[in-house]
């Protein structure tokens, strides 16, 4: 176990730099949710977080670090960007505040990320399954 930890470790601090600052933004941005909780916007954000973190973190421990098949639980939240999306800019959007810059960064950031998501899924099934950031 410890050496599954130590190689986890490894791998995500071999990442190039940008990538780890991105990750944490993007976990970040999502574990915002949390202080939300009192809000429709915030349970489904929080919802789709937990079950993103639920599939993820078991396939790091199994994969020994971050591959590129950490990309496809990602798509959990397809059904979340139009509800966003409808949110901030439908016949009943959210009013200025919190809330609203919340839903806007988590559109943002998670739209961003399936981007990239839909990429490295294509890059996986391609047969690039190497855990990144360690050289092995």
């Amino acid at each position: 176990m410890a050496n599954k930890l130590r190689r986890l470790t490894a791998s995500m601090m071999g990442l190039p730099r940008w990538v780890q600052a991105w990750l944490a933004i993007l976990l970040g941005t999502n574990m915002a949710a949390f202080a939300f909780l009192d809000t429709r916007v915030g349970i489904w954000t929080a919802a789709a977080f937990v079950v993103v973190a639920a599939l993820n973190l078991p396939m790091m421990f199994i994969q020994g670090g971050l591959t590129r098949l950490l990309s496809l639980p990602h798509f959990v939240w397809l059904p979340l960007m139009p509800y966003l999306y409808l949110n901030l800019f439908g016949s009943s959007p959210l009013p200025p505040g919190s809330t609203r810059v919340f839903a806007s960064a988590v559109l943002a950031v998670n739209s961003i990320s399936l981007l990239f998501d839909v990429l490295e899924v294509f890059r996986w099934c391609k047969g690039r399954r190497e855990v990144l950031g360690v050289a092995d």
